[in-house]
């Protein structure tokens, strides 16, 4: 035998309040007992993300058809206004918090990329140096190569330098 849901319907016990739907009712007390239940829930839990768990039980064990749930909205407008506003700032806070790891995401990757063109503007700065040092001025089609060029062709000219007899060895060895 269930409870009777009309025991607990008032009770200041959160959990009697979110089984409210599991509790013995007569299906024209189904609309009746959930809101009930979501009334309860919003009484007694503060805790936003606790209520949009809670919230997920109560629909689950009240199993209200769509004909219900229009029901319920008319019949108990207040508590579907809340929801409503329940349901809104819950987005809002989801798309906040998604906004937020997006922005960190971008800043981690922008440091990152930054550091990375860091990297690779000091093998351009370090190897640029070194021709100068070893073969004189470079032309301007040489510094355009070395601005152009990727962290490995810089990688793989710097490790040429040592073993280069000329400017252009250094740039088809390898």
């Amino acid at each position: 035998n269930a409870m009777p849901f009309e025991h607990w319907q008032d009770s200041d016990n959160l959990v009697a309040r979110l089984n409210l739907p599991n509790m013995q009712c007569s299906d024209a007390q189904k609309i009746e007992v959930y809101a009930r239940a979501i009334n309860g829930l919003l009484a007694l839990e503060p805790d936003w993300d606790k209520r949009a768990k809670y919230v997920e039980f109560i629909d689950i064990y009240a199993g209200l058809t769509d004909n219900e749930l229009r029901r319920f909205q008319q019949q108990y407008p207040e508590a579907n206004d809340t929801m409503a506003g329940f349901f809104q700032r819950a987005r809002n806070e989801a798309m906040q918090q998604g906004l937020e790891q997006g922005l960190e995401q971008g800043r981690e990757q922008g440091r990152e990329q930054g550091i990375e063109q860091g990297r690779v503007e000091g093998q351009r700065a370090v190897l640029e140096r070194l021709l100068q040092h070893r073969f004189g001025h470079l032309s301007p089609e040489i510094m355009a190569r070395l601005t152009q060029a990727s962290r490995s062709e810089l990688e793989a000219w710097a490790d040429n330098v040592l073993d280069a007899g000329t400017l252009d060895d250094v740039f088809d060895l390898g």
